[in-house]
């Protein structure tokens, strides 16, 4: 994502969210240091021309799942939202977790263990868990941060686990992204990591402004396949079927 592109929207949330960008971009130094570079194209190559399925932690996961269990659906590359992967565990192991590490890490450290990629996002609230827990990855982890530096680790652009993932998909070759689990409204799934109730519904909401941007500015090919929740606008329906 081009920094000016992005710039906006990462700003307009900056005042919505109060976030401290000053922050966001230590954590993003510290996360550069650790890694020291992040080279996605090994991710590419399982992403590039492939249909993906991103779960979100919304309290329609656990009915989503099961029915693409049952349809077979399964076997597209599978990307889990951070808390949503001990959901998705429970059928298969995810190829990539997008996380800013606030979930249940046991289970994405185990999902890590058994061949997922880690995806690790840096802000300015999770300087601490970036500082404990990316070192315990030797491989097959990405960085990526949402302000203008460092250079060397991608800003794909979004902002929560699940968007982000959209726009992470999407910029690496995607050929169709399909969102469950994604709900977006008043209720929070069970699956939500640390959260505060009123800072979660607007990051919730801007989850949302974001995946419609995504696909009418960039033209992504997103689908929702969510059993409930809010409509996303430029986001046609789709069936599990």
């Amino acid at each position: 994502m081009d920094w000016e592109t992005w710039r906006p929207k990462y700003e307009s949330i900056v005042e919505r969210l109060d976030i401290d960008s000053e922050m966001d971009r230590c954590s993003a130094e510290v996360l550069h240091d650790i890694l020291e570079k992040t080279d996605p194209s090994e991710l590419e190559r399982q992403i590039s021309g492939n249909e993906c399925v991103i779960f979100g932690a919304g309290p329609s996961l656990e009915e989503d799942l099961e029915r693409m269990s049952r349809v077979g659906w399964l076997d597209k590359v599978l990307v889990s939202a951070d808390g949503a992967t001990s959901a998705v565990m429970e059928y298969e192991i995810p190829t990539v977790i997008v996380t800013d590490l606030d979930g249940e890490l046991a289970d994405q450290i185990e999902a890590w263990r058994r061949g997922a990629w880690m995806v690790v996002h840096a802000h300015g609230d999770n300087l601490e868990e970036v500082r404990r827990v990316v070192p315990k990855l030797e491989e097959r982890v990405l960085g990526t941060i949402q302000v203008d530096k460092p250079g060397q680790l991608p800003n794909f652009g979004g902002f929560t686990d699940g968007d982000r993932a959209a726009f992470m998909l999407h910029e690496l070759g995607a050929s169709r992204i399909y969102l469950a689990g994604m709900d977006l409204g008043a209720e929070i799934g069970k699956y939500s990591g640390r959260t505060e109730r009123g800072s979660k519904l607007i990051k919730l909401e801007i989850c949302r402004d974001l995946l419609s941007w995504l696909a009418d500015e960039f033209e992504a090919e997103l689908v929702n396949v969510t059993a409930g929740g809010e409509e996303i606008p430029g986001v046609p329906r789709g069936e599990i079927s």
